[in-house]
């Protein structure tokens, strides 16, 4: 089974990379914007639980906000990417790993639908007959989004 970590409004908005941060606090009211990141964020998390068959794996199925660790830069992407699209920002910067993560997304539904994905790895097969393993713990584990994450996926400030 595979670790997975709750991605929700709270998460999403605590690991914003700088520029995205700074775009979402001055974007509308806190309850507004908050509200509207919410909604995208579920939208985003629905797509990539529905594309492993979340529900059907133990860990899984715990919390509906989680996705496995190993969609989590995937869903931050594609997240960060809607979201400067919808505050009028500037997304360019992010478009590149959105295309790269939605390519990723229809590569779960394929496997999904042919039986090859499932939420124990939530990796596509790219040879048939193996799943590569996920990394995660033996039972599997329900982590949560650390509000400051060392890693920095935004690109480099140009």
């Amino acid at each position: 089974m595979a670790d997975w970590v709750i991605y929700d409004a709270g998460a999403a908005a605590a690991t914003l990379p700088p520029s995205l941060a700074t775009a979402y606090a001055a974007w509308l009211d806190a309850a507004t914007r908050a509200q509207r990141l919410a909604l995208l964020v579920s939208g985003v998390v629905a797509d990539f639980r529905k594309a492993v068959a979340a529900d059907a794996d133990a860990t899984g199925k715990l919390d509906a906000a989680s996705v496995p660790l190993s969609c989590l830069r995937h869903v931050s992407a594609v997240t960060w990417y809607m979201l400067a699209n919808e505050m009028g920002a500037d997304a360019e910067g992010f478009r590149s790993a959105w295309l790269d993560s939605e390519i990723y997304l229809r590569r779960l539904y394929q496997e999904l639908a042919d039986g090859g994905a499932d939420g124990a790895t939530a990796t596509p097969r790219y040879t048939p007959g193996t799943l590569p393993s996920s990394g995660g713990s033996p039972a599997g584990a329900l982590l949560r989004v650390p509000a400051y994450s060392p890693i920095n996926y935004a690109p480099p400030p140009g």
